[in-house]
């Protein structure tokens, strides 16, 4: 019997030379990101649970024994479950559309802000208050916070449903496959990753509703559409700080409890398209989607059409008629510029906006790196994603308190670079999650080439140059939410942060006499916004969804990938 032995081989192949990951790097990519984050949010979050348990459970129970907190408890809960109704009607929508190349053009309300968007649908009730009164106010507020932003779930899903492969699903139909197995395996997987994203986006909007409410509801009514964050900022001086941050803490929980529906379709890969071209669809269908995207256009140019229909009006003519009567002339826009407010207010929002969208990259691209390519343990991971995602919805009034006291002692109160961190660092959770979807979608062979290879230059750059829609969409929502920013300011800098919003909200007190006065500087703090996101609307729209360059613009991926065979 022969025996058998090992033939040691000499290894001939090149040395590897390329980044090997260390098990300190991602705690340094995450780093900034944490203390920002840290020291801004989740510091003041916690000490305002710590004054809310002095004294045990008793400030909750104070506070939920008062029947306007249950009502404005219940109209936030409202809110919350409005913005999966709203992605779902986005979902039906997209369906109905097919493939349309101009379809980015809905995602444009959101360069609109609440207060603005608030006093165009006002302007459109105007006529016999139709939609004024207990009975109709809610359906104006709903419409209005739906215009804002379905458009960007039918956006969204509709680029989801393009990066779905006809031929799978024609296999599937071949093979017998149900319905209901195709959305679940085929269709679904597609949605969710960036489904999730949005539906995330729209609860953290609706669990910060604030300036939509306060600008559409006349004063009458807005007893009847009152909501935590709303009631608090009304009624916390005769509130004690406990029960005061109880009820903030109430706010958060009920916005983060929401947030976690959508952590399960965080996880999943994002699908990517391998091409611009539009999926094939028959003729009558494409008839039926041009006919639903122009009929969805036409709907969502009404509110802008009115607005710019009463700033056109002079001040007594809108207020004897309406943006549907005579009377036209420059003379609201002139009113608007007169004072100088509008103008240095423009000036200081586009400032802060430019800063923040700027910094927030920054900071953000390393801590979502960390957490697509970083190697962190799996649990570890999805901890940090699931903090993430319940951090991006902390409402302004659970923080605002301690980081005002802590602004004040450093005399930092209303400052414009202050504010500009404080918008950061809201901004950095959000950031964070869209850009680690994308960063997750790169094929790995790119990533391996420089941390394995001899490839030169750093994964994380190649990560970067790769998802660079994902960075654009990323600093456009970060320029877009300060530019628009009420609540923040309003609590933290008041009239001293110079912000074009506040501008119109002092308007509002003579709503009647000044409506078109207050139309016409909407309509020029609307422009610059609007103007960034239709310039950029293709760059949001592969953002949103994939986040990365189409397969076709990168040829290193139609090469042969090299392989480390023996030395001839």
């Amino acid at each position: 019997m022969s025996g058998t032995g090992l033939i040691p081989r000499e290894d001939t192949r090149a040395p590897v030379r390329g980044h090997r990951p260390r098990p300190w790097r991602p705690v340094l990519y995450l780093l900034p990101a944490a203390l920002l984050v840290g020291v801004v949010l989740v510091l003041p979050l916690v000490w305002a649970v710590v004054d809310s348990l002095h004294g045990g459970l008793g400030n909750y129970a104070g506070v939920l024994r008062d029947g306007q907190v249950r009502h404005a408890v219940r109209n936030s809960l409202f809110w919350l479950i409005l913005a999966p109704v709203i992605c779902l009607f986005g979902l039906l929508l997209a369906w109905a559309i097919s493939a349309h190349r101009r379809i980015g053009i809905l995602a444009a309300p959101i360069a609109v802000s609440a207060l603005v968007t608030g006093l165009a649908f006002r302007l459109i009730a105007q006529p016999g208050d139709f939609l004024l009164g207990t009975n109709g106010i809610w359906l104006l507020l709903g419409l209005a916070f739906a215009w804002q932003w379905s458009g960007l779930a039918v956006v969204v899903f509709r680029s989801g449903l393009n990066a779905i492969p006809p031929g799978l699903v024609r296999m599937a139909r071949a093979f017998g496959v149900s319905r209901a197995r195709r959305l679940r395996t085929v269709i679904g997987p597609a949605l969710f990753p960036a489904g999730a994203l949005v539906l995330i986006i729209v609860l953290v909007a609706a669990a910060r509703v604030f300036d939509l409410i306060l600008i559409a509801a006349p004063g009458s009514d807005q007893a009847e559409v009152d909501v935590v964050g709303l009631h608090w900022w009304r009624f916390r001086d005769d509130l004690g700080p406990g029960e005061s941050a109880a009820l903030t803490v109430i706010q958060f929980a009920i916005a983060a409890v929401a947030a976690l529906i959508g952590l399960w379709g965080l996880s999943r890969e994002w699908p990517t398209n391998t091409a611009d071209a539009e999926p094939a669809a028959g003729p009558r269908r494409r008839r039926r989607g041009r006919a639903v995207v122009v009929l969805a256009v036409a709907v969502w140019v009404v509110p802008l059409v009115v607005l710019l229909l009463t700033s056109l009006h002079t001040p007594r003519a809108a207020a004897g008629g309406g943006w549907w009567s005579g009377g036209f002339g420059f003379e609201s826009y002139r009113q608007a510029f007169q004072s100088g407010g509008l103008t240095g207010a423009l000036v200081n929002t586009g400032a802060r906006s430019v800063f923040a969208a700027v910094l927030l990259p920054v900071v953000a691209v390393p801590a979502a790196y960390a957490l697509a390519w970083g190697g962190l343990p799996r649990r570890v991971n999805h901890a940090l994603i699931a903090v993430t995602t319940m951090v991006a919805v902390v409402p302004p009034q659970t923080v605002i308190v301690e980081l005002g006291r802590v602004f004040d002692r450093l005399h930092l109160l209303g400052a414009p670079t202050a504010l500009t961190i404080v918008h950061t660092a809201f901004g950095v959770p959000l950031a964070m999650l869209l850009l680690r979807g994308a960063f997750a979608s790169v094929p790995r062979e790119i990533v391996h080439a420089r941390r394995y290879d001899a490839e030169p230059g750093s994964p994380l750059f190649a990560v970067v140059r790769e998802t660079l829609p994902a960075l654009v969409t990323v600093a456009v929502l970060e320029f877009v939410l300060v530019w628009n920013d009420y609540v923040v300011g309003l609590l933290l800098g008041g009239p001293e942060a110079g912000q074009v919003t506040f501008v119109l909200s002092d308007q509002a007190r003579q709503f009647v006499t000044s409506e078109s006065v207050m139309a016409a500087g909407a309509v020029v703090a609307t422009v610059i916004p609007l103007g960034l996101v239709l310039a950029t609307g293709n760059w949001l729209v592969r953002g949103f969804t994939s986040g990365v360059r189409p397969a076709a613009s990168r040829p290193e991926l139609r090469q042969p990938p090299r392989r480390h065979g023996r030395a001839p």
